[in-house]
């Protein structure tokens, strides 16, 4: 599945940079559904792939819940969708609350429900995008940089979420053309066989990001932070934990 690219949040009109955030949020939006498609059945969205996480139906709802608060909480909009919804899917795991995991504590909507409520989060999104007033460029100070905000964080969860997914039983999940198996994958023996540690020299790494950025950033990308890494060793391609035992 080929993604779109990062937005480009200073170069173009208004109307140019509309279009392109309403394309961006709408890919983003039924990437994500569509990863879902992957779990066998709706039972699949209240297993919990890993223990220190929720199950996967919190994930499913969290995206669309994220827009519509950060939209109330810059004033965008004035009326929530599902104030239980937007409560619930709100917060994930926190590993200093020591009742997070307590199944005791959640009382998870169907799968159909929150489907129902991702589609009134898309349309109001849309709505908002081919009406909202702003100027360009889009900064921090602009009305459009929740929206953008809110793409962003479902394209976080989009690889996060396939994570949790890929933790499954292979039973909980099935084939989808939209998320087809690695044709160039190699197998064990042949990456065991040409796979050697590579020596990566001493070098300063640079994390330079200025406020006028024309992409998006979280708080903590911006300014500039040096730091002096040693010599280390690492593999020349991806291992599994039974191909890291044959390093060790």
């Amino acid at each position: 599945m080929q993604a779109m690219p990062t937005l480009n949040l200073r170069d173009g009109t208004v109307e140019q940079k509309r279009q392109e955030i309403k394309a961006y949020f709408l890919d983003s939006f039924d990437t994500y559904e569509s990863l879902f498609s992957c779990l066998a059945n709706d039972d699949v969205f209240y297993q919990r792939s890993e223990k220190l996480r929720h199950p996967l139906i919190f994930y499913f709802g969290h995206t669309a819940t994220f827009f519509i608060n950060k939209l109330v909480l810059s004033k965008a909009i004035n009326e929530r969708i599902n104030p239980k919804f937007e409560s619930l899917f709100a917060i994930g795991v926190d590993e200093m609350s020591w009742d997070d995991l307590n199944d005791e504590n959640y009382d998870w909507p169907k799968v159909e429900e929150v489907r129902q409520y991702r589609n009134q989060v898309r349309t109001l999104v849309c709505d908002l995008i081919d009406t909202m007033s702003f100027s360009m460029p889009i900064d921090w100070e602009s009305p459009m940089w929740p929206v953008v905000m809110g793409i962003e964080h479902e394209r976080i969860h989009l690889e996060t979420s396939s994570v949790l997914i890929r933790q499954l039983p292979i039973a909980s999940v099935r084939p989808s053309p939209e998320w087809p198996a690695c044709s160039t994958m190699q197998t064990n023996a042949e990456a065991l066989e040409a796979n050697v540690l590579m020596t990566v020299p001493a070098q300063k790494v640079i994390n330079d990001k200025a406020w006028d950025s024309a992409y998006y950033g979280w708080d903590n990308e911006y300014g500039s932070q040096q730091e002096s890494v040693s010599e280390f060793s690492a593999s020349k391609f991806l291992v599994s934990n039974g191909e890291y035992l044959s390093f060790v």
